[in-house]
């Protein structure tokens, strides 16, 4: 409804019909306000972010190069992608590997991985929430990362990198079982003697658009 602009001088009279004209025009102009308000907040609602953590440090140990430094198993390259470093452990060791800060919200992470071995399910994670609540996995299975290997059913992995010398680093995705609480730690801990796990020093992580508290 296009509306007219009445120009009136103090004292003079509006006629009803002109008056209600002028609240018709009102109710339909915040109701399409409500509407376009409610319809930004669905979309912003649904909308994510995707967030890359490069060259992650750990406080529980040190990043060691891909190229092996010397030590028995190497990528062969300084680089892998993203990847500049991995952690590990000794093979028939067990324990935390790395610990990532992560004093943020995610939906869904993302961590490189691979294992030299892998005979049973040698990772578990750990997430620390803002609120001192934790959250453990069960134990996960990692694909070998001496040759491809096939997704399969067992935690499937999204994409690989292959090095020069055909060893693999695989990316596997980890749903969050509770988006609503930042996340203030992830650790990664390797709980088998039969394979040596290696762990990526680089972290994804997607999470949808949140509204400011009190909106």
């Amino acid at each position: 409804m296009e509306y007219e602009q009445l120009k009136k001088m103090p004292g003079d009279l509006i006629s009803a019909d002109d008056w209600n004209e002028i609240i018709d025009e009102l109710e339909s102009l915040r109701t399409a306000f409500r509407e376009g308000l409610e319809g930004l907040r669905k979309e912003m609602g649904e909308r994510t972010y995707f967030v890359t953590l490069q060259s992650l440090e750990s406080p529980i140990n040190t990043p060691k190069p891909l190229n092996g430094n010397g030590e028995a198993f190497t990528y062969g390259t300084d680089v892998l992608g993203l990847i500049t470093g991995q952690f590990y452990l000794g093979k028939v060791e067990e324990g935390e590997i790395c610990k990532f800060g992560l004093h943020d919200f995610a939906d869904t992470l993302y961590y490189w991985a691979g294992t030299v071995g892998d005979s049973v399910p040698p990772l578990r994670i750990i997430l620390e929430y803002l609120d001192n609540t934790a959250y453990t996995s069960r134990d996960l299975h990692i694909h070998d990362c001496l040759e491809l290997h096939p997704k399969g059913n067992e935690n499937p992995y999204g994409e690989f990198l292959a090095s020069p010398n055909g060893r693999v680093m695989y990316r596997y995705p980890f749903a969050n079982p509770h988006p609503e609480k930042a996340i203030r730690y992830i650790t990664f801990e390797d709980v088998s003697k039969e394979a040596e796990l290696h762990i990526g020093n680089i972290l994804h992580y997607a999470t949808r658009i949140r509204p400011l508290p009190g909106r």
